[in-house]
């Protein structure tokens, strides 16, 4: 059996309904006249895919936060060594 390709605002309208709409996958798939395991695949990876941005937000604030900390060292020991010279 062939693999099917569904169109983009396909998938994005079962994700939705699943996690905006909170629908289990088996109703979503059926409204939308699709395999149960389609739609629980595509919302898995939504999922996952979400889970990553999550941590890559995570991690810019954080590296801000240390780039702030290392201007304020570097503006500190610049001072000392402007007074001793």
């Amino acid at each position: 059996m062939r693999a099917r390709f569904y169109p983009d605002e396909v998938r994005t309208e079962a994700v939705r309904l699943v996690v905006k709409h909170r629908l289990t996958v088996g109703e979503a798939a059926l409204q939308l006249g699709l395999r149960s395991e389609v739609v629980r695949v595509w919302v898995r990876r939504f999922r996952c895919m979400r889970g990553a941005a999550s941590d890559v937000d995570q991690l810019r604030a954080r590296l801000q936060k240390i780039a702030m900390e290392r201007d304020v060292l570097a503006n500190i020991a610049t001072r000392l060594l402007d007074k001793t010279g």
